[in-house]
């Protein structure tokens, strides 16, 4: 897992169609209603995919992406195909268009993103490779942001950190804790919290009571340009050097 950068993505589409009732699951506490989100599932060549239904109307594709670098991180999230990337394998681009999807067009390119990267020591994961995966950045993209700003747990001696892009339509999770990474984080926060993010950043508003994703949507605030209510005292932020 170690060397895996989990990429959680989620992309808003036009109003798909041959979908079908999603799975029933227990009532999930993360969201502060139970209908923000309806789960569906789009099912193709004896495969499923998952689609969901806002309650303000708009249609979402979820999927999960396995990366080995940070240049096939960025291109991961690619909804459209630019002059300039159309010799480039576009993971999402071609999904899409294998699952006659189309991307909801509103403004942006890039499709919302929450990434994992699981490492065996969070310290020694510099300021500037923190910013990069929450930005999701390529390797040869300039920098702009010169700092971070995360919020972080540590349980049992092993640290989690939750890092905020800057006007990126992304964040990141980057932990030590392997069994938080793989049975919990990937299973479920993972989504939820991609959710819980896609919401906010299209609406203003963040549904969900609970103290974590609470956290989590003033530590977004803090990194939207046009967002002057974040509470500097629920989060930390660490200068690029």
């Amino acid at each position: 897992m170690i060397n895996k950068l989990y990429s959680e993505i989620a992309v808003p589409i036009e109003s798909p169609f041959g979908f079908l009732p999603g799975k029933e699951s227990e009532h999930d506490f993360t969201f502060d209603k139970g209908d923000r989100f309806k789960d569906y599932i789009l099912e193709k060549d004896g495969q499923s995919y998952d689609i969901s239904l806002d309650d303000n109307g708009q249609w979402y594709f979820f999927t999960s992406l396995e990366c080995n670098s940070l240049d096939e991180l960025k291109l991961s999230r690619q909804i459209f195909r630019p002059p300039y990337l159309k010799d480039e394998k576009l993971i999402l681009v071609d999904l899409m268009d294998k699952l006659d999807i189309k991307p909801f067009y509103e403004g942006h390119d890039k499709a919302y993103g929450h990434l994992l990267s699981l490492v065996p020591r969070l310290d020694s994961v510099s300021a500037f490779n923190q910013a990069r995966l929450a930005n999701y950045d390529g390797s040869d993209d300039p920098t702009i942001i010169k700092k971070i700003h995360f919020i972080e747990n540590e349980y049992k001696g092993e640290k989690t950190r939750f890092i905020s892009g800057f006007e990126t339509r992304s964040f990141a999770t980057v932990t030590e804790n392997k069994f938080y990474a793989k049975e919990i984080h990937l299973p479920g926060n993972a989504r939820n919290y991609l959710k819980l993010f896609v919401y906010f950043s299209r609406y203003g508003v963040l549904p969900s009571q609970q103290m974590m994703p609470r956290f989590l949507g003033n530590l977004w605030a803090s990194t939207q340009s046009l967002n002057t209510t974040a509470n500097a005292a629920l989060f930390k932020d660490e200068l690029i050097e």
